[in-house]
């Protein structure tokens, strides 16, 4: 059986961040991964959601959101909502200088 996919390959844009934590908060952000608001998931052109960590580099985030298109994601990333989703940061956090990106993306293929 296979499975569905998830988008259709050619019309789905892909944005990825990704950032490296300084300091001893990678468990509390990944747990605020896990317990965030889901305020991302009602906004147009939104598709789904998922944040890795390589093994072996457990401290590096990299946070994979999928689009219908890029100027949705746009109109997020500018928007108040993604500004109050980032409320559930932890206190303190510092990262990595020089290791935050976004990139972005055409989903060729699944």
């Amino acid at each position: 059986m296979t499975p569905e996919p998830v988008s259709t390959p050619g019309s789905t844009f892909v944005a990825l961040s990704k950032f490296v934590v300084a300091n001893d908060k990678t468990a509390e952000v990944k747990e605020a991964f896990r317990q965030r608001p889901h305020l991302v998931d009602t906004q147009p052109g939104f598709v789904r959601m998922e944040v890795f960590s390589p093994l072996d580099r457990p401290e590096e985030i990299w946070l994979v959101t999928y689009w219908t298109d890029a100027a949705s994601f746009d109109l997020w990333h500018h928007s108040h909502l993604y500004h109050d989703s980032h409320k559930g940061i932890p206190k303190g956090l510092k990262l990595v200088p020089g290791e935050t990106r976004i990139r972005r993306f055409e989903h060729v293929a699944s």
